[in-house]
């Protein structure tokens, strides 16, 4: 077999400020280390965005039909490439149309690959019976600002509580009776809404700032404006599949979290790194006594901020990731192997070979 260098081509179908943290910023930055890396947003056209001998990432294509999706992977084994499909959300928290059209092509872009590319174990186990060849690789955050204690010794009159959830109106209902009366009760606090017009409605206009989805530095700016994020999940393992990058933005930004039931406890722990939920209804009155307990809110702040700089710094996984991509190139023949034994479909009239 050739040696070949390792070279990644990216495709990315889903533009905006979610894909910051998952896409652009690791990629970018493998770029800024000099890894042969680019990145292609849709439209692209196959045969100009991937050259042969490749690494091919493609960010969770949009559901073609099965004999479609089949061609492309084939048309990518024939110029010597390997196919990873990059997927970081359950398939059951889609809208139900992408959920139906996904069953009517028997998940074709999870089965017609190589292997899929996953930051979460959990989603990884979940979907073994449809695609049984997963790589985690962790989430992480790029830009991580000195702690900053200031801005809460220094509250200047209000109490900035930040709710910037995507797809979370049910948690969000579960809130409003207690947000409502908070409102009413406490003039001093202020609550930033990103996103949810529905939650924005129904609080007094006098206590919230809303804000439509933001671009992603406009996002964690306006976060880094305020003291306490609230952040309601559901326990479900649809939901445990999800990265936290709520929280490490949070942290980030010297955000105190509360959060639950679903998905934070492991990194929250002991109430170290925020503070954690059974119930989604516990979550404003544990956000009150925050207001007022200071020195638990600047211990949480401090301790939270400390682990996402020491193991959620992009710029210090970078080396470990790209490590790991070499490793998968390393092993195109067996994976392609494995492949065709899984999907005697997959092959063509050429082999697998350089």
């Amino acid at each position: 077999m050739i040696n070949r260098p390792l070279r990644l081509e990216v495709l990315v179908n889903s533009h905006g400020p979610h894909e910051q943290v998952r896409v652009k910023e690791p990629f970018c930055g493998m770029q800024r280390l000099g890894l042969e890396c680019r990145l292609h947003r849709h439209p692209f056209r196959l045969e100009k965005a991937i050259k042969p001998h490749s690494l091919v990432i493609w960010q969770r294509p949009r559901p073609f039909s099965w004999q479609e999706q089949l061609n492309i992977l084939k048309w990518i084994r024939d110029r010597n490439s390997l196919l990873l499909i990059e997927w970081d959300d359950h398939p059951k928290l889609f809208p139900v149309e992408i959920q139906k059209a996904l069953k009517a092509i028997d998940m074709a872009p999870l089965r017609l690959c190589h292997a899929l590319h996953t930051s979460s174990k959990i989603l990884a186990n979940s979907l073994k019976e449809i695609q049984p060849i997963s790589y985690i690789i962790p989430n992480a955050i790029w830009r991580i600002p000195p702690l900053e204690l200031g801005k809460h010794l220094d509250i200047n009159g209000k109490l900035r509580i930040f709710i910037g959830n995507q797809n979370r109106k049910n948690e969000h209902r579960k809130l409003l009776k207690s947000l409502r009366q908070w409102c009413m009760e406490d003039d001093t606090i202020e609550i930033i809404i990103i996103g949810d017009k529905e939650l924005a409605r129904y609080l007094p206009s006098s206590s919230i700032l809303e804000y439509p989805i933001l671009k992603y530095k406009e996002y964690r700016e306006l976060m880094r404006s305020c003291h306490i994020s609230l952040l309601p999940l559901e326990n479900s393992l649809p939901n445990n599949c999800k990265t936290p990058i709520k929280w490490m933005e949070s942290a980030a930004e010297s955000v105190a979290v509360i959060a639950g039931p679903g998905l934070y406890k492991e990194v929250i722990g002991k109430n170290t790194n925020g503070i954690y939920c059974n119930r989604i209804e516990d979550i404003v009155p544990k956000a009150k006594i925050l207001q007022k307990d200071l020195k638990a809110r600047l211990n949480i702040i401090t301790s939270a901020h400390y682990n996402v700089l020491n193991h959620a710094n992009l710029r210090c996984l970078l080396p470990s990731r790209i490590k790991l991509y070499e490793s998968i190139w390393e092993e195109r023949l067996k994976l392609d192997k494995l492949l065709i034994e899984r999907l005697p479909e997959a092959s063509t009239n050429k082999s697998f070979l350089e």
